[in-house]
């Protein structure tokens, strides 16, 4: 499928290719070329998703990279339990 460059630089990904491949409108895309030729390549980007991102109990956003297997660090977990003994502090209950 052969696109055209606009004047400004862009590309247009057809419809159909979008839609193919579930690409929507804001979506990051990495591009990438191989050297001394006229070969580019687009990837989706890694980048979080809705379902990566996790609200924590005092409404701090946590963006999970990957399953958390088991012996991995709980970014979460250590959050929530970092909050906890400062509030626990301030209100002196741990002295």
């Amino acid at each position: 499928m052969e696109v055209k460059i606009d004047k400004f630089g862009r590309i247009l990904i057809p419809k159909k290719v979008r839609e193919e491949l579930g690409l929507k409108a804001g979506q990051r895309l990495e591009l990438s070329c191989v050297s001394d030729t006229e070969i580019i390549y687009l990837a989706a980007a890694d980048v979080a998703t809705p379902d990566d991102i996790e609200v924590t109990d005092f409404g701090l956003p946590v963006i999970h990279n990957g399953n958390n297997e088991e012996g991995e660090f709980d970014n979460a977990a250590f959050m929530k339990e970092t909050r906890q003994a400062y509030l626990d502090k301030k209100m002196g209950w741990n002295e």
